[in-house]
């Protein structure tokens, strides 16, 4: 972080804080984080893991700023509690094919802010740095998904097929993370 905000520094511009900034916001947005209250214990079931940030140019010249926990430090998680599916590229090249010979709409998405709309299971916080404004110095449960958490993959995984669910999707049988919306037709 802090060689990020140097670049900031040197170059005359804040393009590193707003990263920085708009990615808290999320967090908070989403409340991924949970403030333990004056005086509230926190139960022996927690495990107090490091976070750190990682900082990316996208291929357009945006700056991010993700915060990534340290989930190597949990307890081990069944497979069931990690899985997420991902669609093959066979798949995509197969869907474009037949999309294409029969005159079919294609969408592609990228979610921003994925983890942070699933909840995680695990029983851990962080004792919040500098960069947490207000909640610095603070006590942190993590409610939310973060990067580095085990299980973060396969909870947005869970949210996003309720979703896809939600909006008429349905996954294709040849490849369940290939998700097609039957045609809407009137008849």
């Amino acid at each position: 972080k802090r060689e990020a905000l140097g670049i900031d520094k040197e170059l005359g511009n804040v393009l590193w804080q707003e990263a920085l900034d708009k990615k808290l916001n999320s967090i908070y947005e989403y409340a991924t984080f949970r403030a333990l209250d004056k005086g509230e214990a926190l139960s022996e079931e927690y495990i107090r893991i490091p976070y750190h940030f990682v900082f990316d140019i996208k291929f357009d010249g945006r700056r991010k700023a993700h915060l990534v926990a340290g989930g190597h430090r949990t307890p081990d998680v069944s497979q069931e509690e990690v899985y997420s599916g991902v669609v093959s590229v066979d798949t995509i090249c197969v869907a474009f094919v037949l999309a294409e010979l029969n005159n079919l709409g294609v969408m592609a998405a990228d979610i921003s802010i994925a983890f942070l709309h699933g909840r995680t299971r695990e029983k851990v916080y962080i004792k919040a740095g500098p960069e947490f404004g207000e909640y610095a110095d603070k006590t942190l449960l993590i409610d939310g998904s973060v990067y580095g958490l085990k299980s973060s993959a396969a909870h947005f995984h869970e949210h996003l097929v309720f979703r896809l669910r939600q909006l008429g999707f349905v996954p294709c049988c040849a490849d369940y993370d290939l998700w097609m919306q039957p045609d809407k037709k009137p008849t």
